[in-house]
């Protein structure tokens, strides 16, 4: 059971560090694809390199939404086989300070 432990730690490790990278180049490149159409539609050029930024955008996206799937099951499944409480900030359960005595 500990192997298992330690093997959910280190890919939620690295679920966690993919997860967080694909995310910033989502959002990176959401961005750019706003700033290209927006400049594409005041000078209204020919080109068409805001296509190319949103269908980056698009990959992007289906690509980090299986990522955080995976990575809240992960977090989930590792809270449960250390008997630990939820997550503190999570809705469904109040954090320590704010039970009753």
């Amino acid at each position: 059971m500990e192997q298992q432990q330690r093997g959910a730690r280190s890919g939620l490790r690295r679920i966690d560090r993919t997860a967080s990278r694909v995310g910033i180049a989502l959002c990176w490149s959401h961005a750019i694809a706003i700033a290209l159409t927006a400049a594409e539609a005041m000078v209204r050029t020919a080109t068409s390199w805001w296509v190319i930024s949103w269908a980056l955008t698009a990959a992007l996206f289906v690509i980090w939404v299986p990522l955080r799937a995976t990575q809240k099951g992960l977090l989930r499944r590792v809270a449960g086989s250390e008997g630990k409480e939820p997550d503190p900030c999570s809705p469904e359960e109040p954090p320590h300070y704010d039970r009753a005595a």
